[in-house]
């Protein structure tokens, strides 16, 4: 393992590896890979994460297209296009997306079209992207104090310890069994994606300890993976790749302060149920706050002939999306009351109508969310819509079943089950 390297040491390492063509591009020639230097990485990431490989990992060299192949296996084979289909229809609905929006090509593009290098779960393989051209000295040293570096053995380092993920707590598959609930699928992903980062970092720095782990925390919102410069993403695709990576990254190093890799390993048994447990991790640790369960109902007695084709739930991190992204000052206020939701989507003569159930933190914050958030469906969503609120709880109907909504919400607020509280009888 190296020696720990910071401050002017670190800087003035880094430096030298680029002026002297170090790792930064040469672990990859053409389609070879240097065989020596990856398994030195390999040994130091297994050191770093205290994790040894129970498999060997293959790497193998593709060019662009081949890697975009392989991403959009490893995509859809966690989401199928229907699913993509459903979850883009709705999120234009609900003002998550924009309209015009293809999730499923444009989540592709932005996980592929940037990255040098990802674990393929399918294939149980590191896939890195060459033959690459070699940028000029000053291009890298820009791309260095621009906070850019793209260095090829900090990209392996971070997708070995996937690779580590993956034999040891099977993550990919445990991704896999989360259904219908994006909010507790993000916080499962920033854990994944946060101790990969946290290795990453290690690496670079020679060491994982509690000072590395304490500079890290010092400068987690200087980090900028690939992801966030993918100009042609939806803004709610960025931010959810920032949380997974930035949020991610914190809340890690805040479980490795509290009991080092073991208490990390425990993440993955018992991991956050929400993004808000990973934006204000003491719920996470000091006070258990479980979303409120929610089981939207009612519907089928009044919208006849149309059935639902999928739940999901947004959580804070979305929410908070969909508020920012419509010019809501409030959005971060607003989204910090968020308790719990639930979204049924329906489909009926070839239409989608959403009833969306968002409980807050108390009756006075239902309220403006719900004054926030009518202006934004009216603003937006050319489809028939209405929100109306009752105690903490937010009550929205977007589609051509809102149209029957003098019937359709007292019928919803009836027969659902919000968790312990009076919402459905309140108001």
């Amino acid at each position: 393992m190296r020696l720990r390297l910071t401050g002017r040491l670190l800087l003035t390492a880094a430096i030298a590896a680029i002026a002297l063509d170090g790792c930064a591009y040469g672990l990859v020639s053409g389609r070879q890979v240097d065989l020596q230097r990856a398994g030195r990485i390999n040994s130091d990431v297994q050191e770093l994460r205290e994790h040894y490989f129970k498999t060997e990992v293959p790497i193998v060299v593709m060019d662009r297209a081949q890697a975009q192949l392989a991403m959009t296996r490893v995509v859809t084979g966690r989401r199928d296009s229907l699913a993509f289909k459903r979850a883009e229809t709705v999120g234009v609905l609900t003002g998550l997306y924009p309209p015009g929006t293809d999730l499923q090509s444009q989540t592709i593009e932005t996980l592929s079209g940037q990255a040098l290098g990802f674990y393929d779960p399918e294939n149980r393989r590191l896939v890195l992207l060459g033959p690459q051209p070699r940028p000029s000295l000053w291009s890298r040293i820009k791309a260095f104090f621009g906070g850019h570096d793209t260095r090829q053995e900090a990209v392996v380092a971070r997708e070995l310890t996937h690779a580590l993920q993956d034999q040891y707590f099977d993550y990919s598959n445990a991704l896999n069994r989360i259904s219908d609930n994006e909010d507790r699928l993000l916080a499962f992903r920033a854990v994944v994606e946060g101790d990969a980062m946290l290795v990453a970092y290690g690496y670079t720095a020679g060491i994982i300890d509690g000072e590395t782990v304490r500079e890290l925390l010092a400068n987690v919102d200087a980090l900028k993976p690939f992801a966030f410069e993918a100009a042609a993403a939806p803004e709610a695709l960025r931010d959810s790749l920032a949380f997974e990576y930035r949020e991610g990254t914190r809340f890690v190093c805040e479980t490795y302060l509290r009991g080092g890799w073991s208490a990390v390993n425990m993440l993955y048994r018992n991991p956050p149920r929400s993004t808000r447990e990973v934006l204000e991790p003491a719920l996470y640790f000091s006070h258990a706050a479980p979303p409120v369960t929610i089981v939207p109902a009612g519907w089928q007695q009044v919208l006849a002939g149309w059935r639902e084709v999928g739940e999901d739930t947004y959580g804070e991190l979305l929410l908070r999306a969909i508020l920012a992204r419509n010019g809501s000052a409030q959005a971060a206020e607003l989204a910090r009351a968020w308790r719990g939701d639930r979204i049924a989507a329906l489909q009926g003569a070839g239409q989608t109508t959403v009833v969306w159930i968002v409980v807050t933190s108390d009756a006075a914050s239902a309220t403006a969310l719900a004054g926030a958030y009518e202006p934004i469906l009216a603003r937006n969503a050319p489809a028939p819509h209405h929100v109306e609120h009752r105690g903490a709880a937010v009550l929205a109907l977007i589609g051509p079943g809102a149209l029957e909504w003098r019937a359709l919400a007292p019928s919803i607020w009836r027969a659902s089950a919000i968790g312990a509280g009076p919402y459905p009888s309140a108001g």
